[in-house]
């Protein structure tokens, strides 16, 4: 069997009539679309080339952004305030290692190319859903490769990841939609994956904590107080419930305002 990854999609040449067949991610065995002979892919020699497919576009995507803006993690009316840019379509190139440990497969990824987005190398990506890379995505900016491979390699050890056990490399571009957006005065950044509308971002106008840490430290001194100026364990339990009244209040207040 003969397999050249440097194609697009890599191709695997069957021995028995030479037919070219598609390299398709996470298959062990693969059985020729010209004369059915069965073949036994050792991915560890395979450095394989797929792509996630964009399933949505970009007013979805600037919706799945104003949605995430308007979540628990951002400040208040983060989704009324900004002004979001059109989304640009763009496709992230990401090293793929599948593993098998302890009877478990798993995989990790790692960035390609550098990125101000640190999270991308969280980024989970879809059991069975990738697809032979076919060349350049129209319409998309391609982001060119730019980690070598073996520094990917040493990054995915450090993640503990034991290369005797990787079954599978594989280049994977990954589509995504970059939404740049202005908020009080500042420019800040996010990307949308195009596969599942899932938002990336690092840096983002974050909802403060300071009130709420201030409004806990009041009920932890007013209620201690209370506990050491007050014997009756009765008049405690009616001091205790008429001062959480005015704390819920102003908890409720920063919630409407923080």
């Amino acid at each position: 069997m003969v397999t050249r990854a440097d194609q697009e999609p890599p191709r695997v040449t069957c021995p028995q009539c030479g037919g070219d067949n598609a390299l398709r991610s996470g298959e062990s065995f693969l059985a020729c679309e010209f004369c059915g002979t069965t073949l036994f892919l050792d991915r560890a020699e395979i450095i394989g080339r797929y792509r996630l497919p964009r399933l949505i576009d970009g007013d979805e995507a600037k919706a799945a952004l104003r949605r995430w803006m308007a979540g628990n993690h951002t400040v208040k009316d983060l989704d009324r305030k900004s002004t979001v840019d059109s989304p640009v379509a763009v496709t992230f190139p990401m090293w793929l290692f599948r593993s098998r440990q302890a009877g478990r497969e798993s995989a990790t990824v790692e960035p390609a190319a550098p990125t101000p987005i640190p999270v991308l190398a969280d980024l989970a990506i879809p059991a069975g859903s990738l697809e032979p890379f076919e060349g350049p995505e129209e319409g998309a900016e391609a982001v060119p490769v730019g980690v070598p491979l073996e520094t990917a390699r040493t990054w995915v050890e450090q993640r503990g990841v034991d290369p005797k056990q990787v079954t599978e490399v594989a280049l994977v571009e990954i589509p995504l939609w970059r939404a740049g957006y202005e908020f009080g005065g500042k420019r800040y950044q996010a990307v949308v994956e195009g596969s599942t509308g899932n938002v990336l971002a690092s840096v983002y106008p974050e909802k403060a904590e300071s009130p709420y840490i201030l409004v806990a430290i009041l009920g932890l001194v007013l209620f201690g107080i209370e506990g050491l100026i007050i014997s009756n364990p009765f008049a405690k339990l009616l001091a205790y419930a008429v001062t959480s009244v005015p704390l819920l209040l102003v908890a409720w207040w920063v919630t409407r305002r923080v």
